[in-house]
């Protein structure tokens, strides 16, 4: 199932967190083709807490991007094999599956390792030899690759030994056994019907005997009572046995264990890259040491793109990092529509309403899905807080209408909760000035200019003299931090309705704007509480005079 992120704008405010989380889950209840994840794209402000804490509903996850990863891509229906597997199996996968690569794991399930194409070719290909080459062998598996029984099972796991055939006479046998031997290693011995050179080789005991054409009767007269290695039989023929034999080894004796492999969070440009330096096709995914996903070249021809819908905002400058690399699918929002572009048509609900919940609250009467308390309680919190109780100019009748029929589902008083919640607003002496200008910092790109403003809400401006120098200083910060043109800090005093706007330098934006100055940089604005409707207005106008 697709996952669709719902997030509103960077640096969130109460109703750019509450929107989102109530519009997943009003789409989880109307679309089963996909789950719908509400995000939000910063820290999220003591009022915001407040109220999630309030109503016992877990906030949002920090969403830091959108850019594709690994996880999006990789194959997660994974053919594996034991590490003790026979080779045999890692060809015959890769014959039915039509793959070219294997991860390899352990009994824990850890990744141990890849079988690929070039392993095995690598295995299979003829070579020259100074000497006799060892074969790490699991007798195990000879069962699993050549027809046959065993007569005896040893007690060695593995094996690391050459192979020999007794197609000789048994002089030359002993001969040629004697010129082999490295540091007094036996081999494993594949013979047929030649007695004298098994009872040898049972005296001697070599790790390991395949006898072949010989059946069982055939066998009995073999000593094998003091042997300690393994007899298997085979029911094919020499020939046949040797070959299948080669493809009992265990996979994790050819595997590569020295390559890279990735995390699910890797993004597709780092997996590009490591590919692109490898010469194999595929690279493991793990988590904590456990295989969850491998990503193929194949994986990379069309990669799939993260599905966004954008709540209480719609430029991209505002939106999550890497929203240029993703699918936007639908806008919900209430301020001025910006420049964003998208590949296909999609869903746009844009009203000049006071707050992006109350259009949340309509979709929900589209739907005919009453919300339950604690939505109802998130939604009517966003519009409080986004229309300062209904006070600001921005608020409209279907505002105040969306309010008065959530307050009554989350059983609230309407005018209590709001003056509950902004209670919870911040200070001037309890808040960091840097945060505070980070915490709801909106840019726009007017008449060639960059500007920032911020939005703190407080209960009181009494102690403006007090903090002012210090919040002029983070204006400052963050016009040099975001290389703006003018930044500026909207204080509003949610009680007395009124504002002061701390600004940074901006040549001739003094002798423009229509505000009253306070002090150096501060302006006062009386009956000011809306920076959308109010304050930005004003802005554009000084940039428009300024910019002629």
């Amino acid at each position: 199932m697709e996952k669709v992120f719902v997030i509103g704008h960077k640096n969130p405010d109460t109703d750019a967190v509450c929107a989102p989380y109530c519009y997943a889950w009003l789409k989880n209840q109307i679309d089963e083709r996909a789950t719908y994840i509400p995000g939000v794209l910063g820290n999220l402000n003591a009022q915001t807490k407040y109220i999630f804490d309030h109503f016992a509903v877990q906030a949002p996850d920090l969403i830091r991007d959108v850019y594709p990863k690994a996880e999006d891509v990789m194959l997660k229906s994974l053919i594996t094999i034991h590490e003790d597997d026979p080779i045999g199996l890692a060809t015959q996968l890769i014959d039915q599956r039509k793959v070219r690569t294997i991860p390899l794991v352990n009994n824990a399930g850890d990744y141990r390792g890849l079988v690929t194409m070039l392993e095995l070719a690598d295995y299979f290909m003829p070579k020259h030899y100074e000497s006799r080459p060892l074969y790490n062998l699991r007798p195990e598996n000879f069962s699993k690759v050549v027809p046959g029984r065993y007569l005896k099972k040893g007690k060695v796991e593995e094996i690391e030994s050459p192979l020999m055939v007794s197609a000789m006479a048994f002089d030359t046998f002993i001969s040629r056994l004697n010129d082999s031997l490295v540091n007094s290693q036996y081999p494993v011995l594949i013979a047929g019907n030649r007695r004298d050179i098994l009872e040898y080789s049972l005296r001697q005991q070599f790790p390991a005997i395949i006898i072949t054409g010989m059946g069982s009767d055939d066998c009995e007269g073999l000593d094998i009572s003091q042997f300690e290695g393994w007899i298997y039989i085979s029911t094919v023929d020499t020939a046949e046995t040797i070959r299948m034999l080669r493809t009992s080894i265990p996979a994790k004796a050819i595997a590569n264990k020295q390559l890279p492999f990735i995390s699910p969070d890797t993004y597709l440009t780092e997996v590009k890259r490591a590919l692109m330096n490898l010469d194999y096709h595929g690279i493991a995914v793990l988590d904590n040491d456990k295989l969850v996903g491998l990503v193929t070249s194949s994986c990379l021809i069309d990669p799939p793109k993260h599905k966004v819908i954008m709540i209480d905002h719609n430029e991209t400058s505002q939106s999550v990092e890497g929203i240029e690399e993703a699918e936007i699918i639908e806008i919900i929002d209430h301020h001025r529509l910006g420049s964003i572009r998208t590949q296909n048509p999609i869903y746009v609900y844009a009203r000049p309403l006071g707050s992006s919940c109350t259009l949340v609250f309509q979709h929900f009467q589209m739907n005919e899905i009453e919300p339950s308390p604690q939505i109802a309680g998130l939604l009517l919190s966003g519009i409080l807080t986004d229309t300062i109780i209904l006070r600001s100019p921005t608020t409209t009748p279907e505002d105040v209408l969306a309010a008065e029929i959530l307050s009554r589902i989350a059983g609230l008083d309407l005018q209590e909760w709001g003056k509950d919640i902004f209670r919870h607003a911040a200070s001037l002496a309890g808040t960091n000035p840097d945060e505070a200008v980070a915490s709801d910092f909106k840019i726009y790109t007017e008449y060639s200019f960059r500007v920032g403003i911020a939005q703190m809400e407080v209960v009181t401006l009494s102690d403006l003299d007090q903090f002012g120098e210090a919040y002029l200083e983070a204006v400052d910060k963050a016009k040099h931090k975001f290389s703006l043109d003018w930044a500026m800090l909207l204080v509003t005093d949610i009680i007395n309705e009124e504002s002061v706007l701390l600004t940074s330098d901006f040549p001739n934006a003094e002798h423009i704007m229509r505000y009253h100055k306070h002090k150096a940089n501060m302006w006062e604005l009386p009956s000011i509480l809306s920076r959308k409707k109010q304050l930005l207005p004003e802005i554009l106008r000084v940039l428009e005079s300024i910019s002629r």
